[in-house]
């Protein structure tokens, strides 16, 4: 089984006339996310699901994500991906799934402890910037530290410095 941790693309800022889970994609975001994503289709053939948090940035890059695949993916949306979720919740939903490739969209500093928790017994830094993608494999079920970091590449290796 392989999952990949997806950070949202860039967003807007904070600010306070909108509430922080209606902040959406900016302009430039949705252009580096999508330059990204064609390029991971040279690295990953297919996604048997993918599962974003409900925040619409969230939302709008695992939208990309399906688009640009172009199979028609049905998006779960899930309330346990939501910012402050745990590798837990992760592990759950990965496991219930039983698929072989399943894509996760979320947020920091979740997916940076979650990243750590899934590959490390020990804890590990990991720098998640937006619309980075880590792959990580496991023998048959997710689990802690059980996991084989196969690779993650930031959304700037698939874009020039002036996008």
């Amino acid at each position: 089984m392989n999952i990949y941790l997806i950070r949202h693309g860039d967003a807007e800022k904070v600010s306070t006339g909108k509430k922080d889970f209606d902040r959406e994609l900016t302009l430039p975001g949705r252009i580096k996310l999508k330059s990204a994503v064609l390029n991971w289709k040279n690295l990953i053939k297919e996604f048997n699901f993918i599962v974003t948090s409900p925040l619409t940035r969230a939302v709008q890059t695992a939208n990309i994500i399906a688009e640009l695949y172009g199979a028609g993916y049905n998006i779960l949306i899930d309330k346990k991906l939501s910012p402050g979720s745990r590798t837990e919740n992760l592990i759950e939903i990965a496991n219930s799934l039983e698929s072989e490739e399943i894509a996760f969209v979320g947020h920091q500093p979740d997916l940076s402890e979650q990243l750590s928790d899934l590959i490390s017994p020990k804890g590990a830094y990991i720098d998640f910037k937006k619309g980075a993608i880590a792959k990580v494999s496991f023998g048959n079920k997710v689990s802690i530290a059980k996991g084989t970091l196969e690779f993650l590449i930031p959304v700037s290796v698939f874009n020039s410095p002036s996008l």
